[in-house]
């Protein structure tokens, strides 16, 4: 009886140490498949989410570090949450495409959606952009982005230029785009569902 109590204590012990090892291992891996810039952007998502109601998107949290727009870096970031959706329950529940668009390509995306839905047809430039009040330069330019997330793909066959792909039906997860912006005096401003 001893011996098989020592036995399992030993054998409790080595899991222990695999499992302290392999989280050493994959905190050693997280932090060298992130650069230093996206790094403070992911932290303090980690950090927001973790408050009741906060769902705080990948672009308001680079404004609320002091950071200028970069898509380059929500790419990084989408691609680090997308590979990494243990890193919290936001992203296994809600999505983790709807954390990389700013409040306009969620309204973009969403009038795509929309209009081919309803009308079984992508609008053109011009509708679009009155639709979500920008200019057609600033809807190129998220469009262009929204491609490069994998929302959208160039298309010779599309007024607009682009097409749906084909998993678009669920890439937004289960919210599709919905966003609401708080700002409480004194706080950064942050996301809710």
């Amino acid at each position: 009886m001893k011996l098989q109590t020592a036995l399992s204590t030993l054998i409790a012990g080595l899991g222990l140490v695999a499992l302290m090892g392999s989280k050493a291992s994959a905190e050693t891996a997280d932090r060298e498949e992130i650069s230093a810039k996206a790094r403070p952007v992911v932290e303090y998502l980690l950090a927001d989410w973790n408050q009741q109601f906060h769902s705080t998107s990948v672009p308001l949290a680079m404004a609320n570090l002091g950071m200028e727009p970069d898509d380059a870096l929500r790419l990084e970031i989408a691609a680090h949450l997308r590979s990494h959706t243990e890193l919290a329950n936001n992203l296994k529940w809600w999505g983790t495409n709807n954390y990389i668009l700013s409040n306009d390509e969620k309204l973009i995306a969403k009038y795509l959606l929309n209009t081919h839905r309803d009308q079984e047809r992508l609008p053109g430039a011009p509708e679009l952009a009155r639709a979500v009040a920008l200019s057609e330069a600033e809807v190129a330019s998220r469009l262009a982005f929204l491609a490069q997330a994998g929302l959208l793909e160039k298309s010779a066959d599309s007024e607009l230029g682009f097409s749906l792909t084909d998993g678009y039906r669920s890439w937004g997860g289960p919210l599709r785009y919905n966003f609401h912006t708080v700002s409480i005096e004194g706080q950064k401003p942050f996301d809710v569902w």
